[in-house]
């Protein structure tokens, strides 16, 4: 099996890291990455903001928090306003991946690669990630989109996914694949 198949069938989402901080070649490496997946008539239309360092972070969680307090049926309003609830598992990196819906035809797709790209990565230079909703679900809350604008997301993006990064405290097994998920379609 080459390193490529191998990196993509071990890697998983890690939700407990260390506070070690990630080299700052490694995160560069992972960037890179990312700005090389595949998008939609090749367009990049992403814009990738990178967090770091705790208080920051912490502060990005409140104010979800209270954005998410302020919407109604937002999907993920029970696990957010869980008090021990953080947008980044305490890890050392959060990086925000966003895209103009007016650059775009497939916006959510294209940051969907770049994030796969990343979470492949990491792994390979033995780095932890997971992929985090909640932001998306609050990013045009008018208090919320402030926050984000300071942070340097775009003010015309939409936030299609997050990720946290930092070396692992453990490495989960993979559950085992459903069952009916293929078909092979040999004649018509």
């Amino acid at each position: 099996m080459n390193d490529t198949i191998k990196t993509i069938l071990e890697r998983r989402s890690i939700r407990d890291y260390t506070t070690d901080p990630i080299h700052r070649e490694h995160l560069d490496l992972i960037i890179q990455a990312g700005l090389y997946a595949p998008s939609s008539r090749n367009r990049q239309p992403w814009h990738l903001c990178v967090l770091q360092g705790q208080e920051m972070i912490d502060k990005l969680t409140i104010g979800l928090k209270a954005a998410i307090a302020r919407m109604q049926d937002n999907p993920y309003a029970a696990q957010v306003s869980a008090e021990r609830y953080t947008v980044n598992f305490h890890a050392p990196v959060f990086i925000i991946v966003s895209a103009d819906p007016e650059v775009s035809t497939m916006p959510m797709a294209d940051c969907a690669l770049v994030l796969g790209n990343m979470f492949l990565a990491a792994h390979s230079l033995g780095i932890g990630s997971c992929w985090v909703n909640q932001l998306g679900s609050a990013c045009q809350e008018n208090s919320f989109r402030q926050i984000l604008t300071k942070l340097g997301v775009p003010q015309n993006n939409y936030v299609y996914g997050c990720s946290a990064f930092g070396y692992a405290q453990s490495h989960p097994s993979a559950p085992k694949r459903k069952e009916g998920t293929v078909t092979f379609a040999e004649t018509l």
